[in-house]
């Protein structure tokens, strides 16, 4: 579309008209969601499976431990700083567990980290 055409598509638009192949509005909304549908593939229950990780099985289980950990200090009301005091950790190292950088973690560790948290609600 050349400058000409698109100035006058911006105009139609202004007027409530739409030019081109589409009649009405609603026929330009339809057309552009039927171009713009994503190809959704679905997968196994678990994501780095099916990204091809080595240690799939394993990263699922921390996943799966880091989820439980922030269950819990939000059930429990904690703040970052109440959270890591408790698990023996700084702010930040807890922080980064938190959103997701616990790959170098051990399941054994998050599980503990897991524990504690668990015995502190009772």
């Amino acid at each position: 579309m050349g400058r000409k055409e698109t100035e006058e598509a911006i105009a139609d638009s202004r007027a409530g008209r739409v030019s081109g192949r589409f009649a009405t509005v609603a026929e330009l909304l339809a057309d552009l969601n039927a171009d713009d549908t994503p190809n959704i593939q679905h997968g196994s229950a678990n994501v780095y499976a099916d990204l091809g990780y080595p240690d799939a099985g394993e990263m699922l289980v921390k996943t799966r431990l880091v989820t439980k950990i922030g269950q819990a200090i939000k059930a429990q009301q904690l703040s970052t700083e109440q959270a890591a005091t408790l698990l023996g950790l700084t702010p930040a190292a807890l922080h980064e567990l938190l959103t997701g950088r616990f790959r170098s973690q051990s399941v054994n560790d998050l599980e503990r980290l897991a524990s504690m948290l668990d015995e502190a609600s009772r």
